[in-house]
């Protein structure tokens, strides 16, 4: 079974005052006595009186903490709680790396060496006993497998921007290569290309490390965790604090809370992000943070436990709001339809005599749209945009594809995740679709609130490729992540399609060969439909009033049969018709009936009809449903 490692990266700032430490040498269990002792950093104000002790395990080098510990910004995505009237610190380096490069074990499981460091610092005249974990992505991962090895003396634990499964889409998202985070990772020093290319399916060596990865029963300790709307894992993040609050130790369940604010993975806490400006969100996570650590570690009687267990940012409101979970209670299903000339509407597209040409997506592989903004992850460029940009420059190009509402007259609300769903043929074996969702701005700008992408021989399973028929109708559907936002009233809510969004995703070669390894290009040419029957529509969690008509491909409240049929089929919906309408294989309305009033059976003569593929609409007041039909002569 391959390796593989998890994560990240978080650019420290570097104050102008340096810190007062001291390095001292940690035994661990190790028994070579050259990799047993493990070179760390005390920060202290006082070695005679016993305090509190926050720790930090570091793959990014402990001395960076000797210019930056209290700084703004600092390393692990947020500035440290700094407190030294109150709080002892200790910075160590990960075993093989920078002053711990010696000690390396290969492999070795750095839980271990968390638990050794807690106990050891427990027992120093300069801690009391009590000792909490701080620092973010890659420092909130070692977080977790320290928690996991449940040492007596670790009493809480702030894990920010990091989930702590290991899966198949931290790597391919919409089974595609996220090539621009993993190459990131491998300069990291994570994993290399080579091991993550391997397995480009989603077979079962990713099954097993996901679940040797799922720890959420061993954790025993209260945990503060931390991400933001434009990191690269909020739904991981989301997904593994909710798995804590069913799973960890019962003693704490409800002792766990969240934070999720306007924030890149890189700019946790602060108020510039991207080409915006968040107010209210300065700093907050290293204050929560510091009334976590005192609550649980110098008794404080804060109002920390009455706290919500989630607080989240509501972006175009730009406040804070909370909840006692994610998702929202309270939230609801709403869809807007694409229509002609590039609008989206609530109203699904109507039923017409007249033909509807699809929109064509070209993807040249040779010429990929670049991606811009958004969930980037490339911290070896400090120049890179990333988070909220302006991407409108994408829709002067021919092979993007953008739809847009009106402009709102009342401000929609997008609380959770959402998906794109959309009919197509193309004209090649494989091809991607990627979406990008933006928030129009009344001057023109396209910023960008999140992607997602869908290789489409990955889209029935991650686990088993199948290729395109070329020129056949199918379907897939794009995921995007989780977001808090009110578009307000004035803005527009905007889709961009591509065929590709390169570096943050691999190039497809549209080929059909096999994935990731050098051969011919084609361009695709990838049909959209925007019909009555093969509606593309975006689907979204939402807090506002939603209207009842929805549309609905799955359930089984609609019966055909018999089906295949040679002269009549019988649709029965579980509640009264107002229309049925039959199309073609183009899309066009072959046969309409509506019903008498209270009817929900309703009879189809298709013996005048040709054999082929066909599909049925079945509108009742509430749900408009669809279901294929074939007729055998």
């Amino acid at each position: 079974m391959i390796r593989i490692v998890t994560l990240l990266l978080v650019v420290c700032s570097v104050s102008v005052l340096a810190q007062k430490y001291r390095e001292v040498s940690i035994p661990t269990r190790v028994t070579d006595n050259a990799k047993k002792y493990l070179l760390a950093d005390v920060y202290s104000n006082d070695t005679v009186t016993p305090k509190p002790v926050i720790l930090i395990q570091t793959p990014y080098n402990k001395m960076l903490y000797r210019l930056s510990l209290g700084g703004v910004g600092g390393t692990g995505g947020a500035a440290v709680p700094y407190d030294t009237a109150h709080y002892n610190y200790v910075t160590v380096d990960w075993r093989g790396f920078y002053a711990n490069t010696n000690a390396a074990i290969t492999p070795y499981n750095r839980g271990l060496d968390g638990y050794d460091i807690v106990e050891w610092i427990a027992t120093q005249p300069w801690c009391n006993g009590k000792v909490g974990t701080w620092g973010g992505s890659a420092l909130g991962m070692i977080q977790f497998q320290t928690a996991t090895q449940q040492p007596p003396h670790l009493v809480c634990a702030a894990p920010f921007i990091k989930d702590f499964l290991t899966n198949y889409e931290d790597y391919y998202y919409g089974g595609d290569y996220r090539k621009e985070h993993v190459q990131s990772l491998v300069k990291l020093g994570f994993t290399t290309e080579a091991t993550i290319l391997s397995h480009p399916l989603d077979d079962a060596v990713w099954r097993t490390a996901e679940k040797q990865s799922d720890i959420a029963d061993k954790i025993t300790v209260p945990l503060f965790m931390c991400s933001g709307w434009f990191d690269h894992y909020p739904e991981d993040v989301l997904r593994d604090f909710e798995n804590l609050r069913n799973n960890s130790a019962a003693a704490v369940r409800a002792q766990h809370k969240l934070m999720f604010g306007p924030w890149i993975h890189q700019g946790i806490g602060q108020a510039k992000q991207g080409i915006l400006e968040y107010p209210d969100v300065e700093g907050v996570p290293v204050q929560l943070g510091l009334k976590f650590f005192d609550y649980y570690m110098r008794g404080v009687q804060n109002g920390w436990a009455s706290l919500p267990t989630v607080q989240y940012y509501v972006m175009g409101d730009n406040q804070w709001k909370s909840s006692e979970k994610w998702p929202l209670p309270s939230a609801k299903t709403a869809t807007l339809y694409f229509h002609m000339n590039h609008t989206l509407s609530s109203t699904p597209p109507p039923v017409t005599k007249q033909a509807i040409p699809p929109d064509t997506l070209l993807a040249n592989p040779r010429n990929p749209v670049p991606t811009i903004g958004g969930s980037r992850f490339n911290p070896t460029d400090r120049n890179l945009p990333m988070g909220p940009q302006d991407i409108q420059q994408l829709l002067q190009r021919n092979d993007v594809l953008y739809y847009s509402t009106d402009e709102l007259t009342t401000p929609v609300s997008v609380m959770g995740n959402s998906d794109v769903r959309v009919y197509f043929r193309s004209s090649t074996k494989d091809a991607d679709i990627s979406v990008r969702l933006c928030d129009i701005y009344p001057d023109g700008k396209w910023v960008i609130l999140t992607q997602g992408i869908e290789r489409l021989r990955l889209r029935n399973s991650y686990a088993t490729e199948s290729l395109l028929t070329v020129g056949a109708l199918d379907s897939c559907t794009v995921h995007l992540n989780d977001l808090a936002i009110n578009f307000p009233k004035g803005h527009k809510i905007g889709l961009l399609l591509s065929g590709t969004n390169y570096p943050m995703f691999d190039i497809n070669p549209n080929s059909g060969g096999t994935m990731y390894t050098a051969g011919d290009t084609v361009t695709a040419n990838t049909l959209l439909y925007h019909t009555h029957e093969f509606p593309a529509r975006f689907t979204y969690k939402t807090t506002d009033v939603v209207s009842l008509v929805e549309y609905d491909e799955q359930t089984e409240d609609i019966q055909l049969y018999p089906n295949p049929s040679s002269m009549e089929v019988v649709v029965h919906t579980a509640t009264p018709c107002t229309q049925v309408t039959m199309y073609d294989a183009l899309g066009i309305p072959v046969y309409t009936v509506v019903p008498l009033s209270g009817n929900n059976q309703v009879h189809i003569t298709t013996a005048q009809l040709p054999s082929g593929c066909y599909t049925i609409s079945a509108e009742t007041e509430s749900i408009i449903y669809v279901r294929p039909c074939i007729i055998v002569h």
